[in-house]
């Protein structure tokens, strides 16, 4: 090989391990990426006539963005710029998937995708924009390892299977004899519910509290709900104390 030869196949070389360094770099004309991962985050864009600022006359163009862990890039497209990182990018519910969305704003999630594109006109407000086709939970399970959460997603889990009175043996058991949180009222509400309860995401938040959100559905309302769980450990189980509702549902 001459020393022009070797030389060019070590920028080359060196210009993989770079990009390899920054994340992957997906070719849009092969229908990359079909899959991505991250947090979901609902924003409003400003649309025409500036595309600037809704507070300054723009039209406001609500949408999501889903935060990628490590930035990537793009090719196969003369809107494509491979040297262009980023780690943001702009998600369409496609059909039937916009109830499904919303349920899991602010929520780390796993997602299908099609139809990517670089972004080319101002309604597009990240260097990618693709349509979601399906999504779903990619919270880690084993964070729960040891603490309160394991009690607080087999209440809720007992929930989705409309089960009240295994619910209801997860809260402390003074607060099982009657109300909201007895094994009868918990079956006759989540057990007749048209999409069952699903827990989207649940962090701790201190002193043996944690923050959750779940979704469901009933004959008269979709509820996207977060509330504060409280915990207590009595005699090394732990046991839910109480739920604080912070959306009405």
């Amino acid at each position: 090989m001459s020393i022009k030869a070797s030389l060019l196949s070590g920028l080359l070389l060196v210009a993989i391990d770079a990009s390899s360094a920054h994340g992957a770099c997906f070719d849009v004309s092969k229908g990359e990426p079909s899959h991505l991962s991250g947090h979901l985050s609902h924003r409003i864009f400003a649309g025409p006539p500036n595309f600037e600022d809704v507070q300054k006359g723009d039209t406001p163009e609500p949408g999501y963005v889903l935060k990628l862990s490590a930035p990537i890039c793009l090719t196969g497209d003369e809107f494509a710029d491979p040297s262009r990182l980023f780690d943001e990018v702009q998600l369409v519910p496609a059909d039937g998937m916009t109830m499904k969305m919303a349920a899991f704003r602010d929520a780390d999630v796993n997602v299908d995708v099609v139809d990517p594109m670089p972004s080319m006109t101002g309604h597009h407000h990240r260097p990618l924009v693709a349509w979601v086709k399906s999504i779903s939970s990619a919270r880690d399970a084993t964070a729960s390892y040891g603490t309160a959460a394991t009690t607080i997603e087999a209440f809720y889990a007992a929930l989705r299977s409309g089960d009240g009175a295994l619910a209801s043996s997860f809260v402390v058991p003074e607060k099982t004899l009657k109300g909201p949180y007895a094994p009868r009222s918990l079956t006759r509400f989540y057990g007749s519910l048209v999409e069952p309860l699903t827990l989207l995401d649940i962090r701790p938040t201190g002193g043996g509290r944690f923050s959750v959100r779940y979704h469901f559905r009933s004959n008269t309302m979709t509820c996207n709900g977060a509330a504060t769980v409280a915990t207590v450990s009595r005699g090394g189980r732990n046991f839910i104390q109480s739920i604080s509702a912070e959306t009405g549902c």
